[in-house]
Protein backbone atom coordinates (compact mmCIF):
# COMPACT_ATOMS: atom_id res chain seq x y z
CA UNK A 1 0.00 0.00 0.00
CA UNK A 2 2.98 2.39 0.30
CA UNK A 3 3.94 2.28 -2.93
CA UNK A 4 0.37 2.94 -4.34
CA UNK A 5 0.63 5.93 -2.19
CA UNK A 6 4.31 6.99 -3.32
CA UNK A 7 2.60 6.51 -6.76
CA UNK A 8 -0.21 9.00 -6.56
CA UNK A 9 2.26 11.48 -5.10
CA UNK A 10 4.95 10.88 -7.53
CA UNK A 11 3.14 9.74 -11.05
CA UNK A 12 6.78 10.55 -12.41
CA UNK A 13 7.59 7.52 -10.55
CA UNK A 14 5.17 5.23 -12.85
CA UNK A 15 7.48 4.30 -15.52
CA UNK A 16 10.57 3.50 -13.33
CA UNK A 17 8.45 0.93 -10.91
CA UNK A 18 6.74 -0.51 -14.58
CA UNK A 19 10.37 -1.19 -15.77
CA UNK A 20 12.03 -2.37 -12.46
CA UNK A 21 9.70 -4.75 -12.81
CA UNK A 22 9.40 -5.83 -15.87
CA UNK A 23 13.14 -6.18 -15.67
CA UNK A 24 12.42 -8.39 -12.24
CA UNK A 25 10.13 -10.60 -14.30
CA UNK A 26 12.37 -10.85 -17.01
CA UNK A 27 15.12 -11.94 -14.95
CA UNK A 28 13.20 -14.64 -13.72
CA UNK A 29 11.32 -15.78 -16.94
CA UNK A 30 14.10 -16.09 -18.66
CA UNK A 31 16.16 -18.77 -16.57
CA UNK A 32 13.74 -20.71 -16.24
CA UNK A 33 12.67 -20.64 -20.01
CA UNK A 34 16.56 -22.10 -19.86
CA UNK A 35 15.50 -25.12 -17.23
CA UNK A 36 12.78 -25.90 -19.67
CA UNK A 37 14.65 -25.77 -23.32
CA UNK A 38 17.79 -27.17 -22.69
CA UNK A 39 18.24 -30.43 -22.37
CA UNK A 40 22.33 -29.87 -21.47
CA UNK A 41 21.22 -28.31 -17.67
CA UNK A 42 20.73 -31.12 -15.28
CA UNK A 43 18.41 -30.44 -12.46
CA UNK A 44 16.96 -34.16 -11.70
CA UNK A 45 19.91 -36.47 -12.22
CA UNK A 46 18.27 -39.53 -10.75
CA UNK A 47 14.98 -40.03 -13.42
CA UNK A 48 17.26 -39.17 -16.14
CA UNK A 49 20.85 -38.68 -16.11
CA UNK A 50 22.40 -37.84 -19.66
CA UNK A 51 19.07 -35.93 -21.01
CA UNK A 52 21.65 -34.72 -24.23
CA UNK A 53 21.20 -38.46 -25.57
CA UNK A 54 17.61 -37.49 -26.33
CA UNK A 55 18.63 -35.00 -29.04
CA UNK A 56 18.50 -36.33 -32.14
CA UNK A 57 21.49 -34.76 -35.18
CA UNK A 58 18.94 -33.08 -36.81
CA UNK A 59 17.49 -30.99 -33.99
CA UNK A 60 18.98 -26.92 -32.78
CA UNK A 61 18.53 -26.54 -29.71
CA UNK A 62 20.89 -23.72 -29.74
CA UNK A 63 18.92 -19.79 -28.68
CA UNK A 64 20.64 -18.32 -31.81
CA UNK A 65 21.36 -20.66 -35.20
CA UNK A 66 23.56 -19.20 -37.61
CA UNK A 67 23.76 -22.04 -39.82
CA UNK A 68 20.04 -23.82 -40.40
CA UNK A 69 21.83 -25.61 -43.41
CA UNK A 70 24.11 -27.31 -41.70
CA UNK A 71 21.12 -28.84 -39.50
CA UNK A 72 18.80 -29.07 -42.49
CA UNK A 73 21.89 -31.61 -44.30
CA UNK A 74 21.64 -33.95 -40.95
CA UNK A 75 18.39 -34.66 -40.65
CA UNK A 76 19.10 -38.25 -42.48
CA UNK A 77 21.37 -39.31 -40.52
CA UNK A 78 21.41 -41.85 -37.75
CA UNK A 79 23.30 -42.22 -34.84
CA UNK A 80 26.14 -44.26 -34.69
CA UNK A 81 26.23 -47.16 -32.77
CA UNK A 82 29.29 -47.75 -30.82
Amino acid sequence: MAIIGLLRANPALAPLFLFAGGGCAAALAYPMYLLRTHPEILIDRKNNPTPWNRVQQHENIKFLNVQPAFYNARKGLTRPSF
